[in-house]
């Protein structure tokens, strides 16, 4: 099994050359509001092609970013297909987004559930047009043949047909319109553990990402950017950049100055022998400390924007026995990609070729048309396997930067980010603060809950989810306002729920010990049947509750993002020097119908290992509008003797998919800091985790 690059226009090309050839689309829902002529181009959101041979060909719109579409997506349209697995071949990202009716992009764990009903619907169609193609062949009723692994069967003698002999007569037949979809409890691939189809190309090294891309003729380059958030260039001396060996030229861009050369090599030594000045006046004052204590002047006064209002908070909260009230911080956080930024462009005779590892080839097409002057159709993106995005790959400013250089030269060029620079120039989840308050009544109900969001970015990233904490609370209100700030933010793996989790979850643990209830019962008092509840209950059950390994001490936290829901139990110690060890997390998610049981399982331990980074280790800080990690060695990741063993469980469900990538990142950092309380009496309001604060002795 392998992977091909086609264009849209080839695909047909070579579905038409092969003579035998059963090749469909799915049209999205909207695709008729488009006038008649645009329809024509832009009609498919699924393309499959069954050829001659019987090899099933699947064009994917979304990206590989290690997630696993590049074989989930397969796996739902091979089920309706009753295909054979071992002919299923994909074609990842067509080269013309623009040609695609919806947009290409890849994030907010929507690569399953907003392409399963398309792949079930290019499976089914094929499917029954090779049956209709079959009994016309043997002129016998279509309802005496059956799809079979690959082929049809005819019920009364057995005979079979492969696809591949039945496709040319299918490609004659009319397409139906609602062809009938399996029932789940006929299944045979989802659901089903499959060996990723990436994964033999990923072990022998032979899959190329964006970074071993290698043409003929190509220039390599690397760009000085403003060391300060808003700095301007004053001058530059480029003399001694020139004389550099194998430097080629030096460039001023928008984003900088460009030394273009041979090698990478050669353009970091001439890049390091330029002379740049900037005016970094405009970042001056600029800081985290900074932007701490305004977000919290703002939270601690009535905020900018109501998001909710229940009740009556005010009087609730005037009547309640006991009032609590918790302010907690989050940082700046970088994605931290595997693969530094990286883009290669070529522009030449009115057309631009551009091949870049992004999560939004539609985003980056139109990037490039802009910054070079031509409409999209011009452009065309090739989209390589992705080294990991979390949410930075969205951005395109990796696009703008090769075109920027490229327009300037006459040879293709890749502009490589060495990790300073990504870590320094990155679109951050944004600082933020949080005030809670709640109110207990003298029997220790929950009558009143108050949540104020402030932060250096928008609602979306900073105050999603704190209208709806998971809990039936009679009086709540949650309120915003937002921090103007210099500092580039953006989404990252979760977005707000990254901190929504931590914040909600925790001060939910604060109020069922100042009401003296377990956590989890005191959850559930609040909690309604639904699937978060059904997570709760089985996190609690197979985490054995309330009955940690001697030496630890268990937390738990449970929260709902990207139309799936999560619980989990933290299992950790605490050393007399405030370090901490977690031992063990157990999740169980509502996922809908698991489509890849090893992806959601992969996606779960990867989650885990991002939430614990930032819990326990990492932060970016700013001074003076200049971010102050420069890479892994002051933006530490969690390394191998650090991971706790992870126990990932699914409630079982026949609903479709929902998102499984990121749910499991908010409950993590409530349910350590919970444990830590359990474990120390402390509580942890700030993150990272600093071991100073927990110092015993």
């Amino acid at each position: 099994m392998s992977t091909s690059e086609l264009n849209r226009r080839d695909f047909l090309r070579v579905s038409a050359e092969a003579g035998a050839a059963l090749v469909i689309a799915v049209q999205f829902p909207w695709a008729d509001e488009l006038a008649a002529a645009e329809a024509a181009e832009l009609q498919a959101t699924v393309w499959l092609k069954i050829d001659g041979e019987g090899l099933v060909w699947v064009m994917l719109d979304k990206c590989e970013l290690g997630q696993g579409e590049m074989t989930a997506l397969p796996m739902i349209l091979a089920d309706e297909l009753e295909a054979d697995w071992s002919k299923i071949r994909t074609v990842h990202i067509p080269t013309d987004p623009s040609t695609w009716v919806r947009r290409m992009q890849t994030g907010g764990s929507t690569g399953v559930r907003t392409t399963w009903e398309f792949m079930r619907k290019a499976g089914a169609t094929a499917r029954e047009l090779l049956r209709s193609a079959a009994a016309a062949e043997w002129n016998v009723p279509v309802e005496q043949c059956r799809a079979v692994e690959g082929t049809i069967e005819h019920a009364g003698t057995g005979r079979k047909l492969a696809y591949g002999r039945l496709v040319a007569r299918a490609a004659q037949l009319p397409v139906p319109e609602n062809p009938p979809l399996k029932p789940t409890s006929e299944f045979r691939i989802i659901g089903k553990g499959k060996i990723r189809l990436d994964m033999p190309e990923k072990v022998d090294g032979s899959l190329k990402y964006g970074s071993d891309l290698v043409l003929p003729g190509m220039l390599y380059a690397v760009v000085t950017r403003p060391p300060a958030f808003g700095a301007k260039l004053v001058s530059v001396d480029d003399a001694a950049a020139r004389a550099t060996a194998d430097v080629v030229d030096v460039l001023t861009i928008p984003q900088g100055v460009a030394v273009v050369a041979k090698s990478t090599w050669a353009a970091l030594q001439g890049r390091s022998a330029l002379k740049v000045t900037w005016d970094s006046s405009p970042a001056a004052g600029l800081s985290s400390t900074a932007l701490y204590e305004a977000c919290s002047e703002l939270v601690h006064a009535p905020a900018a924007r109501a998001i909710k209002n229940v009740g009556d908070v005010d009087a609730a909260m005037t009547g309640a026995a006991k009032r609590i009230a918790a302010e907690y911080r989050v940082p700046f956080m970088d994605h931290a990609v595997m693969e530094p930024l990286n883009a290669t462009a070529h522009v030449h005779d009115g057309t631009v070729e551009v091949w870049v590892p992004t999560q939004s080839p539609t985003a980056a097409q139109q990037t490039a048309a802009e910054v070079a002057g031509v409409a999209p159709g011009k452009v065309t993106l090739h989209v390589p396997l992705v080294g990991s995005g979390f949410g930075r790959r969205l951005n395109t400013d990796d696009t703008a930067l090769a075109v920027e250089v490229a327009k300037r030269v006459t040879a293709p060029v890749r502009v490589w980010c060495p990790r300073a620079d990504v870590t320094k120039n990155g679109f951050y989840r944004p600082l933020s603060v949080h005030l809670l308050r709640g109110g207990l009544d003298a029997q220790g109900n929950l009558v009143a809950w108050l949540h104020r969001s402030a932060g250096a970015g928008a609602q979306g990233l900073i105050a999603s989810g704190s209208d709806n904490p998971g809990y039936d609370i009679p009086n709540l209100r949650a309120e915003f306002t937002e921090k103007q700030t210099a500092v580039p933010v953006g989404a990252w793996r979760s977005v707000a729920y990254t901190h929504m989790g931590f914040v909600q979850e925790s001060f939910m643990d604060e109020l069922a010990h100042e009401a003296g209830q377990d956590p989890l019962a005191f959850r559930l008092k609040y909690m309604p049947a639904g699937k978060l509840r059904q997570c709760l209950e089985l996190v609690a059950e197979k985490a054995n509750w309330g009955r940690p390994a001697p030496g630890r001490f268990q937390g738990i936290a449970a929260t709902s993002s990207f139309a799936s829901h999560a619980a989990e139990v933290a299992e950790v110690s605490v050393s007399p020097a405030g370090e901490v060890k977690v031992h063990r997390v157990v999740v169980a998610a509502h996922v809908g119908q698991v489509v890849q049981p090893d992806n959601i399982a992969s996606q779960t331990e990867g989650a885990i290992v991002l939430a614990l980074g930032y819990t326990l280790k990492h932060e970016i800080t700013v001074v003076d509008g200049v971010v102050q990690q420069t890479g892994f060695s002051d933006y530490p990741l969690l390394r191998i003797d650090e991971m706790p063993l992870v126990e990932v469980y699914t409630v079982p469900s026949t609903e479709p998919p929902t998102g499984s990538g990121e749910p499991p990142v908010p409950p993590l950092p409530a349910a350590v800091c919970n444990a830590i309380f359990a474990a120390t009496g402390k509580r942890i309001r700030q993150l990272p985790i600093r071991p100073a604060d927990l110092k015993r002795g």
